[in-house]
């Protein structure tokens, strides 16, 4: 764990000072704390006059589109030059929300091979020393906490608004599933409570993000529930695979996914959901639990990825019809 100390902040403000340009960059199939962290920071630079830019590797999904300024993202699966100028031209990149450059993607080796000097600010366990400053706490909720503490200590508390309170709030709601999970500690409830006094519309944040699905993502969600769910009963666990041909039957859109892979934690003795997703080039994993169980780990070992203990993700480069018994080996296996 590598959290905020004194030293840490005392080298960015120089680095800041000797600086231009900023690009803030967060991972693959971006999230609400993705995008939430990344707009906060984007609009405090902003507000400090610098040359400020935010990429991603693919297209955010249409409920963070009401995100304040998630419309200045830039995304290298529609523009991948411009993300590539960005990260190359850039003095700073600010990496939120992931802890390792593989997170990424295909964007990995531009954002390695940037000379700007890189700072990441995560909240996932084990970051990899791949970053010139981490800044880097498991016990919190969200990255988009961390941008928080990172706003205060930096000096910056003045330039919050009800945009960046905003921003910062949807990334604490949506990666604590509406203060659910990851929740624990005092200080997350604290933030909160202080973000809510810049009158930040707390019940159209949660609308936007949780309430705005199409008609076609909810008669999927039913198609994934009746046909698609699976148990491994011995070992209290349920996976779901979709197939990109189903993916099209149901006209995907990205997000639309969203959530399923928690669906299945709702059922009595349910403790470990798998969730897998077929792309062109690979098979996306998702993986969430209930208990102690350690999905973190899990993802690790068997699905190169990683997260959280409750969270996790990953990829398999294997064949759609390998994957059934892929997971089932794994879970069998796993202690």
């Amino acid at each position: 764990m590598k959290t905020i100390n004194n030293q840490i902040i005392t080298d960015i403000k120089s680095l800041l000072k000797a600086s231009t340009k900023i690009t803030i960059i967060s991972h693959y199939a971006p999230d609400g704390d993705a995008v939430g962290s990344s707009t906060a920071l984007y609009q405090i630079f902003k507000k400090e006059k610098f040359d400020v830019s935010m990429v991603v590797p693919s297209d955010i999904s249409k409920n963070l589109e009401k995100i304040p300024f998630s419309n200045e993202i830039v995304s290298f699966s529609k523009k991948p030059n411009k993300v590539k100028e960005l990260l190359q031209n850039a003095d700073i990149i600010f990496c939120t929300d992931f802890n390792a450059f593989s997170r990424v993607g295909d964007v990995s080796e531009i954002l390695s091979s940037s000379p700007a000097k890189k700072i990441m600010l995560d909240h996932h366990p084990q970051p990899e020393d791949c970053a010139d400053f981490v800044i880097s706490d498991p016990g919190v909720s969200s990255a988009s906490e961390i941008v928080y503490e990172f706003i205060l200590l930096m000096g910056y508390e003045q330039l919050i608004d009800k945009d960046v309170a905003t921003s910062i709030y949807t990334g604490l709601m949506t990666d604590t599933i509406n203060f659910t999970v990851n929740s624990e500690k005092q200080r997350t409830f604290e933030i909160a409570s202080k973000l809510l006094s810049y009158k930040i519309d707390k019940k159209g944040i949660y609308n936007n993000i949780f309430n705005n699905y199409s008609i076609d993502r909810m008669r999927f969600s039913g198609y994934v529930l009746y046909e698609k769910m699976k148990f491994i009963e011995n070992k209290n666990t349920a996976y779901i695979i979709i197939s990109k041909e189903e993916l099209d039957k149901f006209n995907f859109k990205s997000g639309d996914h969203d959530g399923f892979v928690n669906m299945p934690l709702s059922i009595k003795d349910i403790e470990t959901s798998i969730l897998v997703i077929e792309h062109e080039k690979y098979l996306k994993i998702s993986l969430r639990s209930k208990t102690n169980y350690d999905v973190n780990a899990l993802s690790r070992k068997y699905f190169n990825g990683g997260g959280h203990k409750n969270a996790s993700g990953g990829r398999l480069y294997i064949n759609l019809e390998e994957v059934e018994s892929y997971i089932i080996d794994a879970i069998n296996n796993f202690e």
